[in-house]
């Protein structure tokens, strides 16, 4: 089967084409995983335009609300034709998002702490209406869901995972806690803590945001090959999804949350066993985090990072024709 995966360099943010190219036929599909930030919805669209036969998105999937995620996806909505988008819908999970946010901003004492998660569902909110608005196909991205038109399928959250994660969103003490663990999971740590080693930095502290535990998790399977696509997954997240899924021995992975330490642990880099990995990040002192970079070295990975050579592409099956260098590893 030929393929490719493009990671565009959107620093600390996740913007992901997929290009596939059906076996018989040789027909495009292209897939936009998650948009960047707001300044990012421009180079997306270039870069639909510019490196695909078509011109246009099959499938558009938004894993979840973070600004870094979701904040392109309006441009594009406007700016491109989307033949399907997988988006969750809060709405539909005895959540009212509108509701929500009125409440959250009439409150003296939550406005500043949970600035991030009213920003978020507002993200959410805006998109669906977009997406609606311009007839487009949705569906919610939960485990088991299939492509039909390529072999890709949503991992995780299952959908009673997903409610239980929600239900956080509707008690306002538990929404500051949500606050607090966004923030955390935004600050890398350090390499060195406490005279830890780099298989305790990762196991010590785990992301337990609800909403990056929410991330649509997807495998991307062609030949059998193994592609995870984690989004801002943490450990709870990831080890659900594997003992649903075979999750072992990984052909290519996505690195969470930008090579947080935070979202894998040794246990799970043991598990996946990349044999190459894409860190979508900025090269700050968090992103990718030393510790993240040092265990995957420790099992063999080749470990490549959009801060070093911008955007990455692997390719199975079409030539390299579009002016891409080689990637140098970490």
């Amino acid at each position: 089967m030929a393929f490719e995966i493009h990671m565009l360099s959107v620093g600390a943010a996740d913007a992901m084409i997929i290009r596939y190219l059906l076996p018989q036929t040789g027909y495009e599909v292209v897939i936009l995983i998650d948009a960047g930030n707001i300044q990012d919805g421009p180079k997306i669209v270039e870069h639909i335009n510019t490196y695909t036969n078509q011109k246009y998105i099959d499938l558009a999937i938004c894993t979840h609300p973070d600004a870094d995620h979701i904040g392109g996806f309006l441009h594009v909505v406007d700016h491109i034709r989307i033949e399907e988008f997988w988006i969750h819908d809060p709405s539909k999970h005895k959540v009212n998002a509108k509701k929500l946010l009125e409440s959250l901003e009439k409150s003296d004492t939550l406005k500043k702490g949970l600035s991030l998660v009213i920003e978020n569902l507002r993200h959410s909110d805006n998109l669906i209406s977009a997406i609606d608005h311009k007839g487009i196909k949705r569906r919610e991205p939960f485990a088991g869901l299939t492509y039909e038109l390529m072999p890709l399928t949503v991992v995780g959250p299952t959908e009673g995972y997903y409610e239980q994660l929600l239900g956080r969103f509707r008690d306002a003490d538990l929404l500051w806690e949500e606050e607090l663990l966004l923030e955390k999971s935004l600050k890398g740590g350090p390499l060195i803590s406490e005279g830890l080693n780099t298989k305790q930095i990762l196991d010590r502290n785990n992301d337990r945001s609800k909403e990056n535990n929410s991330s649509a998790i997807l495998l991307f399977t062609p030949d059998d090959k193994k592609h995870l696509f984690t989004s801002d997954a943490g450990p709870e997240a990831l080890i659900r999804a594997s003992e649903d899924y075979d999750l072992s021995d990984l052909d290519w992975l996505d690195v969470p949350h930008h090579g947080s330490r935070y979202n894998l642990t040794s246990e799970l880099i043991e598990l996946f066993k990349p044999k190459i990995a894409f860190i979508s990040c900025d090269g700050s002192k968090h992103y990718p985090n030393p510790a993240v970079v040092a265990e995957l070295k420790k099992i063999g990975c080749e470990i490549h990072a959009t801060y070093l050579t911008k955007d990455l592409r692997k390719s199975e099956g079409i030539l390299g024709e579009y002016g891409y260098r080689p990637s140098t590893p970490i």
